[in-house]
């Protein structure tokens, strides 16, 4: 019975002997385990954290609150309190206008400038009044011509053969027949030049003469273009190629 008991076993344990081994390997590994385990805890109590007294608190200045900084300024390098600026430097006097830049600055406040200088070079050629007046850019009736058209002088009433006297200091530069002014005279003067219209053909002057104001140049005459008005010299005052005003410009 003995042997057959035994028998038994042997065949349960040959039967099972692969499940036998994974329990005792999962025991084995349990123990291990438990093991570990308990060497990590004895470690652990074994540890001593350091006492509270000698744990390093920071200084006692650095829990202070901080004023607060204008980090503005700061960051700008801009101080708080403004220095003293340095005291002005005195301007030059401003610099004494010229003539031309005084007569434009008065010009452009509406200020009438009569030019005293340019108005003592010139006298009237022949004493009389005007009867046609100078018309700029505007059209006038010409009665001769029947048409419209600028009047680019004066007419000053004079009978023919009245002398005409040169207006200003200067000299001959032509004299010459035009169809429509007849014998004419131009006198220059610096900037300007005097054409006196509607000469006799006897003049007394000549290309090159040199003029004082005052001096007879001629006799009063007959202007084609105006022949239907009465007799008259016609004047023109010309500065740096412009037609002027001589009215503007004659010492009466």
């Amino acid at each position: 019975m003995k042997k057959n008991l035994f028998g038994t076993l042997g065949q349960l344990v040959r039967g099972n002997a692969v499940i036998i081994i994974l329990a005792l390997a999962t025991v084995a590994a349990g123990a291990l385990s438990f093991r570990t385990i308990k060497d990590i805890n004895h470690r652990l109590d074994n540890q001593q954290l350091p006492p509270s007294a000698e744990i390093e608190q920071p200084p006692a200045d650095s829990a202070e609150p901080q004023p607060a900084q204008d980090v503005q300024n700061q960051a700008e390098n801009v101080p708080l309190k403004p220095k003293a600026t340095a005291k002005p430097k005195a301007t030059a006097a401003p610099k004494a206008q010229t003539d031309s830049e005084e007569e434009t600055a008065n010009s452009a406040e509406g200020i009438a400038v009569e030019n005293s200088e340019e108005t003592d070079k010139f006298v009237l050629p022949v004493d009389g009044k005007i009867i046609t007046a100078f018309s700029g850019d505007e059209l006038v009736y010409n009665l001769t011509m029947g048409d419209w058209r600028t009047h680019n002088g004066i007419d000053i009433k004079a009978s023919k053969d009245t002398a005409v006297k040169a207006c200003c200091d200067g000299t001959v530069k032509k004299v010459y027949n035009d169809g429509m002014l007849g014998w004419v005279v131009e006198i220059e003067t610096g900037d300007f030049t005097t054409r006196y219209c509607g000469l006799a053909q006897k003049v007394f002057v000549k290309q090159g003469d040199i003029i004082k104001q005052g001096d007879s140049i001629g006799l009063v005459d007959e202007i084609p273009l105006e022949s239907a008005t009465d007799s008259h010299l016609h004047l023109e005052i010309v500065k740096n190629g412009n037609y002027q005003n001589p009215d503007e410009y004659l010492k009466k």
